[in-house]
């Protein structure tokens, strides 16, 4: 199975725009003890995140360039190897942000 990701292509230089990020397919592996495999349902996008996108010193740490963006996402459980975490439940969490 794979999955598109949004990556930060290069630190933007005023507003962000087209070069500031690119999409990568990448695979998404089986799950193994412990891990869950989610369909995500809503991403995050919150006004913090552009400062993220800057390595100026600040209260959180910035993004990696050539790395996704890490944000919050509502997503769904497809497949669950996790004690207490079954199939369809509803989870949240701080993920990459890519889409099937």
């Amino acid at each position: 199975m794979s999955a598109k990701q949004i990556v930060l292509a290069a630190r933007p230089k005023g507003l962000p725009d087209a070069s500031t990020f690119r999409t990568e397919t990448v695979e998404v592996k089986t799950p193994e003890a412990g891990e869950v495999r989610l369909k995500g349902l809503y991403y995050s996008v919150d006004p913090y995140m552009r400062g993220r996108m800057s390595d100026a010193k600040s209260y959180a740490a910035p993004y990696e360039v050539n790395q996704p963006i890490v944000g919050g996402m509502v997503g769904e459980v497809l497949e669950s190897k996790a004690d207490g975490i079954a199939k369809g439940d509803l989870v949240t969490g701080r993920v990459p942000g890519q889409q099937k």
